[in-house]
């Protein structure tokens, strides 16, 4: 008797949870991680010294939801924010985009942006250099987006052009990947106020 084998890699299902009014609505697994390490991310953005393992971990599953990737981009962008206290997942339903999205508002520390910048693309290379560490490739591509972002928020288009081609080579389809990119193609630069 012959057999086959059946066997195929399928993508984890969502997960359903219900609301208060008895409805349902999807969370995927990736954006609860992001969810729950978003402040561990959003301090390996900034922290001192280069970039650990552990933190590279922590920042790529923090940039696996658009939702922390706009809390980490609005964080960045605050002058005032040292401490990621409180941080939470941008709620697109209740609460306006951030400006810094599209380059306006208050002008953000430039060393600061850039320091984080250079720190998502440190986490995309300890993942190419281990692909078998668990990360997420959505994150890893996140935390090349934003990266992205924040070449482009210190006017460094081009950099921030080749950071959003790596993040969009990867098996993703990264929102904040593709805005960076084409805001760099149409010649779009932040403008900060001083």
């Amino acid at each position: 008797m012959r057999t086959t084998d059946t066997t195929t890699t399928a993508t984890p299902a969502p997960r359903m949870y219900g609301t208060t009014t008895g409805g349902t609505f999807l969370r995927y697994s990736h954006e609860i991680a992001a969810a729950v390490t978003l402040p561990s991310g959003a301090r390996a953005l900034v922290a001192p010294g280069p970039l650990t393992a552990a933190a590279g971990i922590a920042l790529t599953t923090a940039c696996a939801a658009l939702s922390t990737r706009l809390a980490l981009l609005a964080f960045l962008a605050d002058p005032q924010a040292d401490e990621p206290i409180g941080i939470t997942g941008h709620d697109p339903f209740t609460e306006p985009t951030p400006p810094a999205l599209v380059g306006s508002g208050p002008e953000p520390d430039r060393e600061r942006v850039r320091r984080a910048g250079d720190r998502c693309v440190d986490a995309w290379r300890l993942w190419t250099q281990d692909r078998d560490s668990g990360q997420s490739v959505v994150g890893v591509a996140g935390a090349l987006g934003l990266g992205a972002w924040c070449a482009w928020a210190v006017h460094a288009e081009a950099r921030a052009a080749t950071r959003a081609r790596y993040a969009l080579d990867l098996p993703s389809q990264d929102p904040l990947a593709r805005l960076v990119l084409r805001s760099c193609t149409l010649g779009v630069r932040a403008v900060w106020r001083g």
